[in-house]
């Protein structure tokens, strides 16, 4: 029995014994999550089973090929019509590889570079396509090359972003491609029956009317053009053997055609004869043939096109490929030879139609195979550029070009076919083939240098995915021949190659910024992968960054919602704004819930989504992690620092909000995951208001400023983070940083403090103006870092803080107790404290802020925040210093200060109520805990 919403499919396993076949009912379950696929599903798309006849629509009807990469059902060809070697590869690549320069240029580049250097010419370019055929044969032989053949491969191996580029200049290099094979179909036709100069522009207008011609046979049915290329292919093979059996008996003196006895010039055309254009005017150049030469050797991704196809691909591809370059070869230099010993120079020279005059037994026969050749070409390149960009538009990676993705997969691209008929008529503007067949040769050049890329990229890294059948193979070859492909390139035309590589940083940016994100698998993410393991294993080596290399690997801590909302949005701004530090972010949310409940999962699943919007809203990079727990939530807490990350990537800081109006066990829990997070060497930052902290579409204006209340030093993250701050758009335009010196003993010469703290900011290259402020009648020092040790017995702790009220009594219990030299005051940093410096003379309340502060205010904070405990002392500390900083930072767009220490004798409610104090009525404040690490330095 199957349930609802599961589908029933026959499939045949087999013959049984009694040669009865066997066919079974199996239920493939629908899931419940998108992309999970059953062992059925599978095995039926790699062909190990095949759907039962008796369940099919129609008996004996084409097998139904799935696209395992896409999901597109494509028809396939039944078993019985796979196709070999030479029907599947070999003669389609010599179908695309022959044409219109073989009969139209190389007599003439024969006869401007000579013999020698033509077969240079010719060696130069197939050794691009042979090593580009050595690395389309692995990446071939290792799957199925499906629809857009050649941007399959590279979008699929170097990624969406490298492939979709490459992708469109490859589209319109075969696109161009069709223009000069129309040019080169008028120039055979005006030139051979002496059409040419009939009215103005007849070649343009010639072009533009076969372009449409060929455009609409397309349009009509490709079964036309595939019936049609092997009686074109034969056309071609007969041309070759007639001007090649021509030219033989010319040279025995046995055949004249078109010419007289003074073009028979033996051996005139071995050495080279450089000399301008006859027709263009162009000067003529080595690099200039190359460019001219180069695309009569493209055409060698049609037999892997095909992979579906063949009957064995992995030996068919490389067989027939390497086959019909080694013949195309062979062809090329024979004509070279064969003309440039038996023709003059000057009739090479000056006839390019010369072929012709010389076939046997009548030139009809060429100039008709050659503009045969030329459409055939034309209808295969006008055939395949729509369909390469169907598929490019149908991996929807480039937006403006969805509109010419077909509705349905086994849709003709109609759209695209005649936008490619608009794109190819313009070049055949130009009128005249030369002038053109630089832009594909750059087009083509850069393609197959993507693909040797891929190879070599799949090669080095050994991937176990990539086992391809054709072993004849090395990384070294495929990088050899990316590099012989861009090199060749700039050694044709180093100008037109800088444009098109322009464009292709221009595509790749674009497809990057649009956030296409596939997953192919592809090589890339495993170099990246590969990498990114290596150097995480070499920064393994040391277990502590150098100050000049510290980043803030931040844990940001969210509360969510019901719905998966944050409830302070402004962590993941205030992150966003750090990220000019290139440091790791990783976004986590922790909720009450037991992952045994689906609808627990299900609702992480969707706050997972949520928080992955906000933070692609603030444009913050990283990672997000959603965790449901029936622990308490400290534990959870502190699980997180410890596990999240990885090695020395796990996260150094800790960022949470701060918990407006906690009390009881709220306040006791939140108090004791800081003291864990500490004892955890964390550096923490809490977030305090936030409402008003501006987000990453806002700017502070000029006058904005971000004040920083500087206590004690514990490695300058005080300092690092409004720095960052500043870096960022946010901040950057309006933003000032002013840095609040708090001094703390009445030995402190405020002037010298300031200063030596000016110094320290010129060391850092951290602009920032600086004021003192006084704070030495109070027990602000001891309230932010700690003064005794950890073997001190409670009594001593207790007595400790029983004499925070008394500097004097402080001083000597200091003494007593070892002091964390990461937690001084600024003065004792800066200024050389307690070593002679002489007695300040305090100037006036402008520059040493002072107020006394009434019995009757530290009593309504004490009543207010319910810090029943907290002595008197601690809580006027609170008080003056809130009093400070509404005076100086009232209209401040953040204030960042030192976390007080949380201390183990302390009330969680004394402790949360004395923070409360400190920064009662500030609107966006961050207090900073250090982790005692150095983050700045001052060497270069």
């Amino acid at each position: 029995m199957v349930p609802t919403g599961a589908k029933s499919v026959g499939f045949q396993l087999g013959d049984d014994e009694g040669g009865e076949r066997t066919s079974m009912q199996v239920g493939l379950f629908s899931s419940t999550q998108s992309g999970r696929q059953t062992v059925i599903d599978t095995l039926c798309k790699e062909g190990v089973f095949k759907p039962n006849p008796n369940k099919t629509e129609a008996a004996g009807a084409d097998a139904v090929d799935i696209d395992i990469e896409s999901g597109i059902a494509t028809k396939a060809v039944k078993a019985t019509e796979k196709l070999g070697t030479l029907f599947g590869v070999f003669l389609p690549c010599m179908q695309n590889i022959l044409g219109v320069i073989l009969f139209l240029r190389l007599p003439f580049i024969t006869a401007q570079a000579g013999c020698i250097q033509a077969t240079a010419v010719v060696m130069i370019c197939v050794i691009s396509t042979v090593l580009t055929g050595l690395s389309l044969s692995a990446i071939a032989t290792n799957g199925k090359i499906q629809a857009g053949g050649p941007y399959y491969v590279i979008s699929r191996n170097l990624g969406v972003e490298i492939g979709g580029a490459l992708g469109i200049l490859f589209y319109l290099g075969t696109t161009i491609a069709a223009s000069m094979y129309v040019l080169g179909a008028v120039e055979a036709f005006q030139t051979g029956f002496d059409m040419k100069d009939q009215f103005f522009f007849d070649t343009q207008i010639e072009s533009l009317i076969l372009m449409l011609c060929i455009s609409s046979v397309v349009f009509i049915g490709v079964k036309y053009v595939n019936m049609s290329s092997t009686v074109f292919l034969a056309v071609v093979f007969l041309s070759i053997f007639c001007l090649s059996l021509g030219v033989i008996l010319f040279k025995a003196d046995s055949f004249d055609g078109q010419l007289s006895s003074a073009d028979r010039v033996n051996n005139d055309n071995i050495g080279s004869n450089y000399q301008p254009d006859p027709d263009t005017g162009q000067e003529v150049s080595f690099f200039s043939l190359l460019a001219l030469f180069y695309p009569s050797v493209t055409g060698i991704m049609a037999g892997s096109n095909r992979s579906a196809v063949l009957a064995d691909p992995g030996r068919s591809i490389p067989t027939g490929t390497l086959g019909a370059i080694g013949c195309t070869t062979f062809i090329y230099i024979f004509t070279i030879w064969l003309f440039g010993t038996s023709l003059a120079n000057e009739t090479l020279m000056n006839d390019k139609l010369i072929v012709t005059a010389v076939t046997y037994p009548h030139e009809i026969i060429v100039k008709i195979g050659i503009i045969m050749s030329c459409i055939g070409a034309g209808l295969q390149s006008m055939t395949g550029a729509p369909r390469l960009l169907a598929a490019i538009a149908e991996d929807d990676s480039i937006p403006f070009l969805r509109p010419f993705a077909p509705a349905n997969p086994s849709d003709e691209p109609s759209r695209a076919l005649w936008l490619t008929w608009f794109i190819a008529s313009l070049p055949v503007l130009a009128g005249n083939l030369d002038f053109i067949t630089p832009i594909i040769t750059l087009f083509f050049l850069l393609m197959y240098a993507g693909v040797n890329f891929s190879c070599f990229i799949l090669s080095i890294l050994k991937a176990p995915g990539f086992r391809p059948s054709f072993k004849y193979f090395h990384w070294s070859t495929s990088l050899f021949g990316t590099v012989w492909c861009i090199g060749l390139g700039l050694v044709i035309s180093w100008y037109v190659t800088l444009v098109a590589m322009f464009l292709f940083m221009l595509l790749y940016l674009y497809i990057r910024t649009q956030g296409a994100v596939k997953d192919w698998g592809d090589a890339l993410r495993g170099l990246r992968y590969g990498i990114a393991r290596d150097e995480l294993l070499a920064l393994a080596v040391k277990d502590n960054f150098h100050a000049k290399n510290w980043r803030p690997q931040m844990l940001v801590l969210v509360d969510i919602d019901e719905n998966g909302n944050p409830l302070k949005p402004s962590l993941i701004s205030f992150v966003g704004q750090l990220k000019k530090g290139r440091g790791l972010t990783m976004v986590a949310s922790i909720f009450k819930g037991d992952v045994l409940d689906p609808e627990t999962c299900e609702r992480a699943r969707d706050a997972y989504a949520i928080l992955k919007l906000h933070m692609k809203e603030e444009e913050v990079p990283g990672f997000v992690e959603v965790i449901p727990t029936n622990a308490p939530m400290s534990e959870a807490v502190w699980g997180a620092a410890i596990h999240s990350g990885l090695g020395p990537l796990s996260p150094n800081a800790v960022l949470m909000a701060w918990p407006d109006g906690a009390s009881g066990k709220r306040a006791e829990e939140f108090v004791t995951t800081l003291k864990g997070l500490t004892n955890l060497n964390k550096a923490i930052f809490l977030m305090k208001g936030g409402e008003t902290h501006p987000c990453v579409d806002d700017r502070v204006t000029e006058g904005g400023t971000i004040d920083v209340w500087w206590v004690v030093h514990d490695g300058g993250l005080l300092l690092l983070t409004p720095f960052l701050l500043s870096r960022h758009k946010v901040w950057r335009a309006g933003a000032k940083v002013r840095l609040f010196a708090v001094l703390t003993d009445a030995k402190e010469n405020p002037l010298q403090v300031q200063k030596a703290l000016q110094k320290h900011l010129a060391d850092v290259r951290i602009e920032a103006s600086v004021t003192t402020v006084d704070l030495s009648d109070t027990s602000i020092a001891g309230d932010m870092r700690q003064v005794y040790s950890k073997t001190a017995d409670m009594q001593a702790r207790r007595e400790l803080l029983r004499n925070l009220d008394n500097p004097s009594t402080l001083s000597q219990a200091a003494g007593r107790h070892a002091e964390p030299s990461s937690h001084k005051t600024i003065a004792e940093v800066f200024s050389g404290m307690g070593m002679g410096l002489s007695q300040r003379a305090i100037a006036n309340e402008s520059d040493i802020a002072k107020s006394p502060i009434q019995a009757a205010e530290v009593k309504e904070a004490r009543t207010k925040y319910n810090a029943k405990n907290l002595d008197e002392a601690r809580m006027t500390t609170a008080v003056a210093f809130n009093k400070l900083v509404l005076k100086h930072s009232k209209d401040a767009k953040l204030v960042v200060t030192n976390l007080p220490l949380m201390r183990s004798v302390e009330y969680a409610t004394d402790f949360v109520g004395y923070v409360e104090t400190m920064l009662e009525g500030v609107d966006n404040a961050v207090m900073i805990r250090g982790a005692g690490k150095e983050v700045v330095t001052t060497y270069g």
